[in-house]
């Protein structure tokens, strides 16, 4: 029976190694690669079951489909692409390309997947969004302070004598982390877990911290008061490599434990013991999380984290780091999108994408094409994401199923999973690029992204858009690393790692930023109208800056993601993706409010309710509420029609968790 090595595309940590066994055609197990040097044969259930049920769900689309009154209707690709053609054409010659919107994220990654980009650019520009709804303001913290992004290697965990999980629970998102994790702990590390909820990679951890949501910038300029006080810091290192030190020192003395206890919720011993532990360890490691940058005041959290580093001279040493992501492929490959066709592009920003679509009018968004992302499930305040789509005249979307997004389109071309063709892939966190076999040939009519839009563009007679084959596109991009000897035939053999990316970045102390030092002072950031200092701003629902809200909404929402999902991918193929949707409070909480454990409840906040089943836990904080965000809107469910537009404090993040709520018992409904 043959087994073809290929590679998750999936938008998480490892892009793991996988193992396709092939039966007359058909894929019959999917196994994790052994050889694969960053996995080592390890996958969760994801890669193991839920990609070989998706690729032959019954519920998968292998036609193009047209809305009609009567419904869905299977059409040809001919037909699918007249219609596009038909409708697409005196919209861009009435208003321009930018008329459309293209909103393309990174649910399926790959090299090749940037070809639909080259269609809008080939066909004179598009409207894009702009930010990011997953990281952007610790994003671009990094990039105030370091300059660039740039990660330590996994392994370099086990130089660490601490290591901080702030945020980050590598036990439910990023399983190939904790054997590491466990063996830095048998040669002595510490590991600290800092989070609202008591996550599962608590227990693997000496101890557990539980800030109020939101709040963990002041707790880090708290802790840097104390190392300060405590002359904890490096000053060496300080000296040599940190640009503003005095006005940083000036900002953190108005950060003392017994203020930042108040706005926390820790215990000002805790706060004290915390800042002695990373002050007088090194190395000492910081590895981040997601969401506590999904605030309004995001940024800087990451920024006020990132200086704890800084200080204690724990950057550049192995075992060290402020880890959040990494950018090392970026740059390096040739640019496959037709931007050398000088498209028109107008921006919009991500975490406010519903209201400035409607907002548009020079031109208005008109049509609208959807690929690798279901935006009706995922962005902010679904009411109005839905408010949106509807002024489109022609909404296209390319998916595998008819979710959320795909039942507001006219048209939905169904596209190929990995396993139906080749192409490459890299992580954001981790060093290494592998290549994806084709496993199998494509289900039904389905088509990759790179054909359904080259065809589309040669239906259009589009010039800019040349008939090249995968492998060609492979190539092409992948020309600027020959010179380090990475190819395609070289990834064929399996994965390579980056020749360039440090094991332990910023070794040289020679930093990416204006001064070529870490930057507690940012000048970029000063350049851009933000704050240069690490500052603490209360975000924008938090019930201190915000009471009377918080008097109808007493809670703090966290929308946090499931292990056994990836957003809104998969949930159709279980069970629980199409029952009532869980929340977990703490049972005081449920106490005051006379909620009983699995009894319905209503969680509502100012843009919108929803119901659900209680779940009563004490790993939640009493002020806060948790669900898990993904769940199809179809399915009864939709965590974003509660959630909020925002804008942050840089990167143009989508803060997700910046929202209250209130949970009450839903009478007239049983267990």
């Amino acid at each position: 029976m043959p087994k073809i090595r290929t590679a998750c595309p999936m938008d998480c940590y490892s892009h793991c190694g996988l193992v396709a066994q092939v039966e007359d055609g058909k894929i019959i197990q999917i196994d994790g690669d052994v050889n694969h040097p960053l996995n080592k044969g390890l996958i969760c259930q994801k890669g193991r079951v839920k990609h070989l049920q998706r690729i032959y769900s019954p519920q998968r689309i292998t036609t193009p489909l047209r809305k009609t009154s009567a419904g869905w209707q299977s059409i040809s690709w001919s037909a699918a692409y007249d219609i596009i053609a038909e409708k697409l054409t005196p919209l861009v010659k009435l208003y321009g390309p930018t008329t459309i919107l293209h909103h393309d994220n990174c649910g399926s990654e790959g090299i090749l997947k940037s070809l639909s980009r080259r269609f809008f650019s080939a066909l004179g520009g598009c409207t894009r969004p702009q930010g990011s709804i997953c990281w952007g303001s610790g994003y671009q913290a990094q990039v105030y302070d370091f300059g660039r992004l740039q990660l330590h290697s996994w392994e370099d965990v086990l130089n660490s004598r601490l290591i901080i999980l702030w945020g980050r629970d590598p036990a439910s998102t990023n399983i190939h982390m904790l054997s590491l994790l466990q063996q830095a702990k048998k040669q002595g590390a510490k590991i600290i877990v800092i989070n609202p909820v008591e996550v599962a990679s608590c227990r693997l951890a000496d101890w557990h911290i539980a800030p109020r949501p939101g709040s963990d910038g002041a707790l880090a300029l708290a802790v840097a008061n104390e190392i300060i006080k405590n002359d904890w810091i490096n000053q060496d290192y300080i000296d040599k490599h940190v640009f503003g030190y005095p006005a940083y020192r000036e900002l953190v003395a108005q950060y003392p434990a017994e203020k930042v206890s108040a706005i926390t919720g820790i215990p000002v011993e805790q706060i004290c013991t915390l800042a002695r532990e990373y002050g007088t360890t090194s190395p000492a490691s910081i590895f981040f999380g997601y969401g506590l940058q999904r605030y309004t005041n995001g940024g800087q959290t990451v920024r006020a984290i990132d200086a704890l580093a800084a200080i204690t001279g724990n950057i550049g040493i192995p075992g060290g780091g402020a880890n959040y992501a990494g950018g090392h492929w970026k740059g390096m490959l040739a640019d496959i999108t037709g931007s050398e066709l000088s498209p028109e592009v107008r921006r919009l920003p991500w975490p406010t994408l519903a209201e400035a679509m409607l907002k548009a009018n020079d031109p208005p968004i008109k049509a609208i094409f959807v690929t690798r992302s279901n935006p009706l499930t995922q962005l902010p305040d679904t009411s109005r994401v839905k408010e949106a789509f509807s002024q489109s005249e022609l909404t296209v979307v390319v998916d595998f199923f008819l979710n959320d997004t795909a039942q507001m389109a006219d048209l939905v071309l169904p596209c190929t999973t990995f396993l139906e063709g080749e192409d490459v892939v890299y992580s954001s966190w981790n060093h290494y690029m592998t290549y994806q076999h084709q496993v199998v040939s494509p289900v039904g009519q389905c088509r990759s992204d790179h054909h359904i839009f080259a065809g589309l563009a040669q239906h259009m007679g589009l010039p800019g858009f040349p008939n090249l084959s995968d492998s060609q596109w492979l190539e092409q991009a992948l020309a600027p690393l020959a010179q380090y000897g990475v190819t395609l035939d070289k990834l064929k053999e399996g994965p390579v790692r980056h020749p360039l990316a440090p094991d332990v970045p910023w070794h040289d102390g020679n930093f990416a930023t204006p001064s070529g030092k870490f930057e507690l002072y940012s000048q970029l950031a000063e350049a851009d109208g933000v704050n240069p200092l690490p500052d603490y701003v209360e975000p924008a629902e938090s019930p201190l800056r915000n009471p009377g809200l918080a008097q109808n909404y007493p809670l703090h929402l966290i929308t946090v993601h499931h292990p056994d999902y990836l957003h809104s991918q998969f949930w159709n193929l279980s069970d629980a993706g199409q029952s009532r949707q869980p929340v977990y409070l703490h049972p005081d909480t449920a106490a005051v409010y006379g909620i009983e454990d699995n009894a319905p409840v209503i969680v509502a906040t100012s843009r919108g309710q929803i119901t659900c089943q209680a779940k009563l836990s004490p790993k939640v904080r009493p002020d806060t509420a948790l669900l898990y965000e993904g769940h199809w809107l179809s399915h009864g469910n939709g965590v974003n029609l509660l959630t909020g537009q925002y804008r942050p404090d840089m990167g143009l993040g989508t803060p997700y968790y910046d929202c209250l709520c209130r949970v009450t018992p839903k009478a007239g409904l049983k267990k």
